[in-house]
């Protein structure tokens, strides 16, 4: 998922370069994207069913690998849209069925590291190939590996089902739940901004390949933090680590726009991959210990919503760079930050680990 789902971030110079499509096509692409990824976290919260589905799993896998050999075989934005829209209701269909089939496991942060693998790989391709092979030749590459990873995720069975976290049994959100999904709502937000921007901001004057080698380190932080958070967990709430994560996403927005140059740019690498995968596993885990219905679908849907206004809400701040647009996320990350709070000292008993 994190190779399917991500891959268009680090191939996407190229694909203007060589195709002419323009930077307003391209970024209509990504929002099609984060429909479909909303789309489907929806789909799976109205029918829960499918989201512990090894049929719907197998056929999302399928769907992410065809998606991304579909983008070679036009150049048309319409298209493309159309394509990215695909992969992003497959790529919200593995994620909630893998989520719900790590939660409250030990095996959580080992799972959620492979959208961080996958992320780096994706970058990898790019620096290494970029310069010899053309963007068509890249997707190919994209897929067969993306296949790989599915062969290997084809037999994942689904969770078992948690109970919900009331005192009568009825499932319901109250105020934890409530300011849980707007953490997460914002979250999306803020975080799809630094996720579509980064590369841009860190290429911006540079070489051709420093763009994608940003990619390349925020993948590896992003592969290495869930079992980071995983462990901090054993003497920590959810809520209290996504509050930390968050804050540190605050930096990571800030500081590229507060100095500029390559050391600043990595370390923002750094804390952005080294967050908002674990910021995803906390909320998974919050939410299900708070008892949200459906949490993981409802919380990806929130999610998908602040992906889709992200790129709309800095767009008009685009025109004199990137500075304005990661301070307008760092705001929207510290109201995160401080809602996530809120989650948690609602709860009433929430759950921490041995200390």
């Amino acid at each position: 998922m994190g190779l399917g789902r991500f891959v268009y971030t680090p191939i996407l110079p190229l694909m203007e370069a060589q195709t002419g499509a323009s930077p307003q096509s391209t970024a209509v692409v990504a929002t099609f994207n984060y429909l479909g990824y909303f789309l489907g976290a929806v789909a799976l919260a109205i029918w829960p069913r499918f989201a512990r589905s090894p049929l719907m799993l197998r056929a999302s896998l399928v769907a992410l690998v065809a998606s991304e050999v579909a983008m070679v075989l036009a150049v048309n934005v319409p298209w493309w849209s159309a394509v990215r829209l695909i992969a992003g209701v497959a790529s919200a269909v593995v994620f909630v069925y893998c989520a719900g089939a790590v939660a409250g496991t030990a095996s959580a942060g080992i799972a959620f590291a492979g959208v961080g693998v996958g992320i780096a790989v994706s970058g990898v391709l790019v620096v290494g190939l970029g310069e010899v092979v053309d963007w068509r030749s890249l997707w190919w590459l994209s897929a067969l590996l993306t296949a790989a990873f599915g062969w290997f995720a084809w037999g994942v069975p689904p969770g078992a089902s948690r109970a919900p976290a009331t005192s009568d049994g009825a499932p319901r959100a109250g105020v934890a739940g409530w300011s849980l999904g707007l953490s997460y709502f914002l979250e999306g937000l803020g975080y799809i901004v630094l996720g579509t921007f980064l590369v841009a901001a860190v290429a911006t004057g540079g070489r051709s390949w420093e763009g994608p080698a940003a990619w390349v380190i925020v993948g590896l932080a992003a592969a290495a933090s869930p079992m980071i958070w995983a462990r901090l967990r054993r003497y920590r709430s959810a809520e209290a680590l996504l509050v930390i994560a968050l804050l540190l996403q605050v930096v990571s927005a800030v500081l590229p726009a507060l100095v500029h140059g390559a050391a600043a740019a990595a370390v923002s690498a750094v804390l952005f991959g080294g967050t908002f995968i674990g910021a995803v596993m906390l909320s998974m885990e919050a939410g299900a210990d708070i008892g949200i219905p459906r949490s993981a679908a409802v919380l990806t849907a929130a999610y998908g919503i602040g992906q889709i206004l992200g790129p709309l809400v800095v767009a008009p701040m685009l025109g004199d760079g990137y500075d304005a647009a990661f301070l307008t996320a760092g705001g929207v990350l510290v109201v995160s930050a401080v809602l996530a709070a809120v989650a948690g000292r609602a709860r009433p008993a929430p759950v921490t680990g041995p200390v």
